[in-house]
């Protein structure tokens, strides 16, 4: 009896420590996908050394499987001959993150463009057209010297193709106007302003197309101003508050062509209006001069107007002007000054959210760096209102709800992603402010807090994603991704895509922008979430868009059964994007309810990752062929259409639609194979039927990305067509006749 229960005891022992051993062992394999790959090297060496020994707490199936897992690091074979643990993280698509393969300083062009890194849509399009101009499937990893392209023209690009110089540059592949000199007039009257009628209506397109999304402005206090300087016309201002006036009607000026408003006084040029302000606010002295808030505003509106004319490089440097004033002014930390009224201190914070904004998004564009880091600032989030409900500051901060708002929108809370992890209950079909449900916050009573949607509300979820996405591209697009291995990488691409995922969740119904709707409010509203949280995906996935059979051919079946699920949603987002757009083109109408500023990007960016696949021959969407040609086909469209009016869309559609008639023979296919070219708008259907009559379904991406990523098909696709259903909103009052608020 007494040798029973010591041998029970001791097997029990036995037990209890193989359970420790294997649980360590599992901790540290998960840790392995984290670190760097010199200590995954050591990890995987001690956990070798301890199979060897025979202390390992895993059954024989288990050692067998960590014996096929032996590193090569330390031994004869090359990287590229181990599993996804084993490759460094720069074999997906990113590949050489940590060094440039051209001189930028060699030519007036490539100033001009400057560097695009791999995040951006212009460096894609580049290994587009790199792989187009060679016949093998993937040259993603082909050194930049091997290349052959033609040198670009001041105009549009030049054609692809030609060109007798065996240099590489970026330069060729983007369609941006940074080539293109500013119109400066230099004899324009700097006091000069428009008349009354024609300001009104330049300052309630700012406000109504670009204010809400870039709040860079006290509204109220301006308005304020404004009237008070228009009413009296003798009042003696600033030429910085003029400075920014024009540019406000600078911005407008070019929103207000391309919606092509019919004036009865026909406005100035935007070119003039920039011109007089670069006078009043950009001088040679403005650089030597200490920052304040309002040269803050000049620099961060400079800014806007160069990404709305696709002077993106100037627009990036302008951007880096005001962040650093702003840091110059603390405005990115709180302020707890008692002698600063609340309200002005909110003010504050949307400044700097506005121009921090701004600058993660030409971040995006262009695949640089930010000028500020998120760790650097302790600015409260903006408070979920609109700022007229918040200039009092007996309505902001001594009502207990909304109080209870400060700490859910500051540091104490906004810690957690879990603050806004549910959805309004708003109705889908439009109510009007008074009678919409509201928001209930987590973590505050909800008798206490209520809090309807709002254009505040709706710019605090574009800061937070675009915290998101400055944080995505710190894990996947800077040069330490190098010393991560792939499955590391994967691992990354997934806890990003579950954060972003998070945050569509916790989007308010009327903000959702996969459901069809017919709120008016917020439809610019929508469509910029949508447009951001598509592009953050695209971002995300795009490493995984490549053969990875051929970079990793060791690489394990749950791993590529990863690659091709995100490659798969990578594609799924891009046609996403272009689905939020009607099949018939009509630019006046997409214009009034989307960002405007930046649309040609947004497309570009969509259409490129389309192409990116039909030139790898669709290895990942097989099934979808006809509707990824249709997509890139709408696409093209919408930028052909856009044209007329805008240098960069014309460049844009030139630059997609020749490459997209040379990735098309990669699956068999032609670009006017199958495909139905969106035509001129038949005047005689009725708007409605047009726009309403159409099939809309919720494409949230539990379809699509199961969470057992090695257990399912991704080739496919449900046929869908989502689109804004209030597209054309006041363009429909002159187009037959047709009211778009009947029915």
């Amino acid at each position: 009896m007494y040798e029973d229960g010591k041998r029970d005891r001791t097997k029990k022992e036995y037990n209890s420590m193989a359970a420790r051993v294997s649980g360590y062992e599992a901790l540290l394999q998960d840790l392995g996908d984290r670190v760097c790959v010199a200590d995954q090297a050591k990890i995987q060496r001690a956990l070798d050394r301890e199979n060897q020994d025979g202390y390992s707490g895993q059954d024989d199936s288990s050692t067998a499987a960590s014996s096929r897992r032996k590193t090569t690091r330390e031994g004869s074979e090359p990287l590229d001959s181990g599993t996804e643990r084993q490759v460094a993280g720069g074999k997906g698509s990113t590949e050489s993150l940590d060094y440039i393969e051209e001189d930028l300083n060699r030519s007036a062009a490539s100033r001009a463009t400057g560097f695009m890194g791999k995040n951006s849509e212009v460096n894609w399009l580049e290994q587009l057209r790199r792989r187009t101009e060679h016949s093998g499937d993937d040259v993603d990893g082909m050194d930049g010297s091997q290349m052959t392209f033609g040198s670009g023209l001041d105009g549009f690009p030049e054609s692809l193709g030609k060109g007798s110089e065996n240099i590489h540059s970026v330069s060729e592949s983007t369609y941006h106007c940074d080539d293109i000199s500013l119109v400066i007039q230099d004899h324009v009257e700097a006091y000069q302003l428009p008349p009354r009628d024609v300001a009104d209506v330049l300052l309630s397109c700012y406000l109504e197309s670009v204010h809400p999304a870039f709040p860079i402005l006290g509204k109220t206090t301006f308005m304020k101003q404004y009237q008070a300087f228009y009413n009296h016309p003798t009042l003696q201002t600033g030429p910085l508050w003029l400075a920014i006036l024009n540019l406000i009607f600078a911005i407008a000026a070019r929103y207000s062509r391309l919606v092509r408003i019919e004036w009865t006084t026909r406005p100035d040029d935007e070119h003039t209006y920039f011109s007089r302000a670069r006078l009043l606010g950009l001088g040679t002295d403005a650089l030597w001069i200490h920052g304040e808030l309002q040269r803050i505003q000049v620099t961060g509106l400079t800014s806007f107007y160069l990404m709305a004319t696709n002077q993106i490089n100037r627009a990036f440097a302008m951007s880096g002007i005001a962040v650093r004033q702003g840091l110059t002014l603390g405005l990115n930390l709180r302020n707890q000054d008692p002698k600063l009224a609340d309200p002005s201190k909110e003010i504050r914070y949307r400044v700097w959210w506005a121009i921090a904004i701004t600058e993660r998004t030409l971040s995006v564009m262009t695949g640089r760096p930010p000028s500020f880091v998120r760790s650097d600032c302790s600015a409260p989030l903006p408070v979920p209102l609109d700022e007229e409900s918040f200039m009092s500051p007996k309505d902001m901060y001594e009502t207990p709800a909304v109080n209870m708002l400060r700490r859910v929108s500051t540091g104490e809370s906004r810690s957690t992603e879990r603050s806004w992890s549910t959805k309004s209950s708003v109705s889908s079909s439009y109510r009007s402010p008074s009678e919409s449900s509201t928001l209930k916050l987590p973590g505050v009573p909800a008798e206490a807090v209520d809090v309807a949607p709002n254009s505040g509300l709706f710019f605090l979820y574009i800061a937070k994603l675009s915290i998101l996405t400055d944080e995505i591209l710190q894990q996947l697009y800077r040069p330490p991704v190098v010393n991560q291995s792939w499955a590391s990488v994967q691992s990354m691409v997934s806890r990003c895509h579950q954060r972003v995922e998070r945050w569509h969740a916790a989007l308010p119904a009327v903000f959702d922008f996969t459901k069809s709707q017919r709120d008016r409010e917020f439809s610019r509203s929508r469509m910029c979430l949508g447009f951001s949280y598509y592009s953050t995906l695209m971002i995300i996935t795009r490493p995984c868009l490549c053969k990875m059979e051929r970079k990793i051919p060791n690489e394990t079946e749950r791993a590529r059964s990863i690659d091709r699920a995100n490659a798969n949603l990578c594609v799924f987002a891009a046609r996403s994007v272009i689905d939020l757009l009607p099949d018939q083109p009509n630019t006046v109408g997409m214009y009034q309810v989307t960002p405007w500023w930046n649309m040609v990007h947004h497309l570009m960016q969509a259409v490129t990752i389309l192409m990116l696949e039909l030139s790898l021959g669709a290895p990942h969407c097989a099934d979808t062929v006809p509707e990824i040609l249709q997509a890139a086909h709408k696409a093209v469209g919408w930028l052909q259409s856009m044209a007329p009016e805008d240098l960069a869309a014309a460049r844009a559609w030139r630059l997609s639609s020749e490459l997209l008639r040379k990735v098309a023979p990669r699956v068999g296919r032609r670009i006017d194979e199958g495909l139905r070219w969106p035509g001129p708008m038949d005047q005689a259907t009725p708007m409605e039927d047009l726009l309403l009559g159409a099939t809309s379904q919720d494409h949230s991406f539990s379809s699509y990305y199961p969470a057992d990523s090695a257990a399912g098909n991704y080739n496919g696709y449900p046929t869908v067509t989502t689109w804004e259903p209030l597209m054309f909103t006041s363009y429909d009052t002159y187009l037959d006749g047709h009211d778009p608020s009947a029915g």
